[in-house]
């Protein structure tokens, strides 16, 4: 009988842990109901039990937000001590943001009141059996792991999106409230700015070096330059210049942007920056540096010419995005019927926003003040909103706009006439056709080879555009001739003739250089593009190969499959199916041509455009104000540097005046007199 008392009391014990684990179950739904103390959302009865019979050994509680066992004996006592007192590393008081810091004043004061209950909390109203919930509303109770995930991410989009989005932004009462109705704490500057960003930055910094070390050569890359300029009356003038790295992989590294002060730089300046960058980047091999494209303006094109005169090794060529916007701007100023009608549609415009036709904002591809303007680009701008107002509204949109005005009778008679319609319609083609190349050349990332084949399609362009409106061609094609000579670089030829891309099939099936669509004067540039970029000992020995290359080119297989293209299914255009299979042609498989595949692998990669960058003038203004400290502009260059470096990684770029394309587009069933809903005159 005496052996039974143990095996009584284990039973009698393992039933009573049992009751006990299965009322605190039941206290705890209730609890989560609203019936119940605020602590019981965090704490879990656990139930264990021995593992050869089965029987209840032990009642614990388990903190949901850490996982850490505790007695169940007392569990108002647990919560105080683990969850109130800080010893859970998971939770966090209501009234604590997320630097860390509790609000002061609230520890030792005897007299403060106490703290508020959590969010969640719901307390018994007494002599009521209904819940009283607190004065704020509910919102989700998130795990630290959470929240630092959420401001992880927080953090990622603000770095992306530096230079669009404000710093102050976090400071915004809308914003705030937003993150509260998620659940999360409050976030203030320094966590965005401080020890996370540091660790960002020299993160990419690692990464960069690794990338840059691994390249063979490399391309610099930068644009600006230019003489500064205020807009829109604002303190900041726009004077900063970007540098970036192309690699022979396709992708590219953001180095730097230069703040260059109200004044334009002088050419020994910007010598002196982009020779002391090459140095810095290669670690002083310059030699892998294959050359510089560049937007430098008209004026300090010399200074391209006078490094590569230095430099016998590089191609430093100008931007070709640029030089088709030149194109354009000579046209507005050198075509007189072109500066006519520019000129009257400017005229449309400027009495369009004088009378405040707010409603039609969304239909105008330029939205900024006009006279904030210079003379090309107001012009070009003009004459494309006018073309699609009335591509939209036909000629109510004059008749709405431009009624007969006794003290405007000039334009009224003009719009009245078919011959300006004519003319704006010519002209907005003619700007459609350099668009269209400029969104190729950004789409396709124009390399050097596919110079000479662009200008011949835009000359091709330009000469169906002169013959479909009668226009006279001589004058137009002057222009174009004349803007092709400024930007021709003799490296555009080899990298034509070189580039497996280009290669033509002959009668005998034969893949040889396009040699025949040279001129003799750019066949002469060939040679002496390829003996300027070879030792002179080796000179004559890559001249040998170029004979061989040009007279038996590349075996069929290889020359198809290099040329391979495939539809892209978001634009419809043939593409290539791979882009660096024209350099890796010259690396691995022309292993017979010993000097010529160094050159030819070199030319084929470097690419005629550069990237451009569009800021927050805010931003930048914080960057380059002599106001702010050196420290202050130093996270600032962080955070630029780390928002460009994950832009490259996207290849996007894109201006944050840019609108969304819904809101932008006039292609909906509006009328006109539903757009024209005039904005009261202040």
């Amino acid at each position: 009988m005496a052996a039974t008392f143990p095996a009584q009391e284990d039973d009698l014990f393992s039933r009573n842990l049992q009751k006990r684990y299965n009322g605190l179950v039941m206290v705890r739904k209730r609890a989560i109901r609203g019936k119940g103390a605020w602590y019981w959302y965090h704490l879990e009865p656990i139930l264990f039990q021995n593992q050869d019979t089965g029987t209840a050994k032990a009642v614990k509680l388990r903190c949901g937000l850490c996982s850490a066992l505790f007695s169940a004996s007392n569990p108002s006592r647990t919560a105080t001590e683990h969850l109130k007192r800080g010893s859970c590393p998971n939770f966090r008081h209501p009234e604590v943001n997320y630097n860390g810091i509790r609000p002061k004043s609230t520890k030792h004061n005897l007299l403060a009141l106490p703290p508020p209950l959590a969010p969640l909390a719901m307390v018994p109203a007494f002599c009521s059996s209904e819940p009283v919930f607190p004065s704020q509303p509910d919102r989700p109770q998130l795990t630290q792991s959470q929240i630092d995930t959420a401001f992880d991410l927080l953090s990622e989009w603000f770095y992306e999106s530096c230079g669009h989005v404000s710093l102050s932004t976090i400071d915004h009462p809308k914003f705030k409230a937003f993150l509260n109705h998620l659940g999360l704490p409050r976030i203030n500057r320094s966590y965005l700015t401080g020890a996370k960003l540091d660790a960002k930055y020299e993160k990419i910094m690692v990464q960069t070096k690794s990338k840059l070390q691994d390249a063979m050569f490399f391309q610099l890359s930068t644009d600006g330059w230019g003489k500064g300029k205020k807009r829109n009356n604002s303190d900041f003038p726009d004077v900063f210049a970007s540098i970036s790295l192309n690699l022979p992989n396709g992708s590219s590294l953001f180095h730097k942007v230069l703040f260059l002060g109200t004044s334009s730089p002088s050419s020994d300046y910007i010598k002196d920056i982009l020779w002391s960058t090459i140095i810095e980047t290669s670690g002083y091999d310059v030699f892998r540096c294959a050359g510089i494209v560049a937007d430098v303006g008209n004026v300090n094109n010399v200074v391209l010419q006078e490094l590569e005169t230095r430099h016998h090794w590089m191609v430093i060529v100008s931007c070709q995005s640029t030089a088709l916007h030149k194109l354009l701007r000579d046209f507005s100023k050198d075509l007189p019927l072109f500066a006519t009608t520019a000129s009257i549609c400017l005229k449309i415009i400027q009495k369009f926003e004088s009378h405040h036709y707010n409603g039609l904002n969304i239909c105008l591809t330029q939205q900024r003040p006009y006279s904030s303007l210079d003379q090309a680009s107001a012009t070009i701008s003009a004459v494309e909103n006018v073309a699609r107002l009335f591509y939209k509204f036909g000629h109510t949109f004059t008749e709405k706009v431009i009624p007969v005005d006794p003290s405007d009778r000039e334009l009224s008679d003009v719009v009245q006439e078919s011959k300006f319609w004519k003319d704006l319609d010519c002209f907005a083609n003619l700007i459609s056709i350099i668009r269209e190349l400029l969104q190729d050349i950004k789409e396709d990332r124009l390399c050097l080879g596919q110079c000479l084949p662009l200008w011949k399609e835009l000359k091709s362009r330009i000469t169906g555009w002169c013959s479909r409106f009668e226009i006279d061609d001589k004058p137009v094609m002057e222009l174009v001739n004349r803007r092709f000579a400024k930007n021709y670089h003799a490296a555009w030829a080899a990298s034509y003739v070189l580039d497996p891309l280009f290669l033509v099939e002959d009668s005998c099936g034969r893949y040889l250089p396009p040699f025949k669509f040279l001129t003799p004067e750019q066949e002469k540039d060939v040679v002496k593009t390829i003996t300027r970029l070879t030792r002179d000992e080796e000179a004559h020995v890559a001249l040998m190969e170029l004979m061989k290359w040009r007279t038996e080119g590349l075996d069929p297989v290889y020359a198809r499959a290099v040329q391979a293209k495939e539809r892209d299914p978001i634009s419809g255009k043939m593409r290539v199916v791979n882009p660096r299979g024209n350099r890796l042609i010259w690396e691995t498989y022309l292993s017979e041509f010993k000097v010529l595949r160094r050159v030819a692998a070199r030319l084929v990669f470097l690419q005629a455009t550069t990237s451009k960058f569009n800021w927050n003038q805010s931003f930048l203004s914080l960057v380059c104000s002599k106001r702010q400290s050196n420290e202050t502009i130093e996270r600032a260059q962080k955070v630029l540097f780390v928002s460009l470096h994950q832009r490259f990684e996207r290849d996007e770029f894109s201006d944050e005046e840019e609108k969304d394309p819904e809101l932008s587009s006039c292609e909906n069933d509006m009328s006109l007199d539903q757009y024209l809903v005039c904005k009261p005159v202040d």
